[in-house]
């Protein structure tokens, strides 16, 4: 169970890779490249990484079995090598999700998104309109962490991600948010104002080329055309009427 600070919760959170920005501050000129190339090469890319890779999964496994458990349902990725060399990779486990990108007034182009649900939470989905209560962590294909907020969560807009356009706002994460569940239970301490979190939220992990990423405009230490993921909690959903 995980306190967490009043004020950090009922804020309204702005993640940061909401705020899309060329991160060629030093004036160079950054390549643009055909979206056709870049979606199969940050395909081959994201298939790689699942072929070679894996998750706790028997964790989550032995937790869902069990009663009672310790476990914080925490997605943990490792290399398929040495005394792992048996486990089964992400790309056995994935779904696949083709979303259809506007990458000029009159052209789309398909892309491919790969997620992952560790464990379903015991209440609703969001819509692509919704906001959502979650905690999140973003990574590259290195493993490097470009964001995270896995402690206190914060508030967002699916619309604001999705009305952003192609390669602005990491719109792979919207798209993903109405196949996980929200739940799990929040218990205030009105003594000293922190949350207790526990239960049934839903855990899920999202893989997505840069075209639903920030493609050639990149994100703080995101570098142009890379693919991105999050793992990712979602605790509640705000039904976007309710905000009206």
């Amino acid at each position: 169970m995980m306190k967490i600070n009043r004020l950090g919760l009922i804020a309204a959170g702005a993640l940061a890779f909401l705020s899309s920005c060329n991160n060629d501050d030093d004036g160079g000129r950054i390549e643009i490249r055909d979206p056709a190339e870049v979606k199969a090469e940050n395909d081959s890319d994201i298939r790689e990484y699942l072929s070679t890779h894996f998750y706790n999964y028997e964790e989550f496994q032995a937790a869902a079995d069990a009663d009672s458990t310790d476990f914080d349902f925490k997605i943990v990725i490792d290399t398929i090598a040495g005394e792992n060399s048996d486990k089964i990779p992400l790309m056995e486990q994935v779904e696949e999700k083709t979303v259809a990108v506007e990458i000029s007034e009159t052209e789309t182009l398909d892309h491919t998104l790969y997620y992952l649900v560790a464990r379903q939470g015991d209440s609703i989905a969001p819509k692509r309109i919704d906001s959502t209560l979650v905690r999140y962590k973003g990574f590259l294909l290195n493993d490097v962490v470009f964001d995270r907020n896995e402690n206190i969560p914060v508030w967002f807009k699916l619309k604001d991600i999705t009305d952003a356009g192609f390669g602005q706002a990491g719109r792979g994460f919207a798209e993903f948010m109405p196949e996980l569940n929200s739940g799990g239970k929040i218990e205030i301490n009105e003594e000293d104002g922190t949350y207790s979190i526990s239960g049934g939220y839903g855990v899920g992990m999202v893989f997505m080329p840069s075209g639903l990423g920030y493609y050639f405009r990149g994100q703080g230490s995101i570098p142009p055309y890379a693919p991105i993921a999050f793992t990712i909690d979602l605790l509640r959903v705000k039904d976007v009427k309710e905000e009206e």
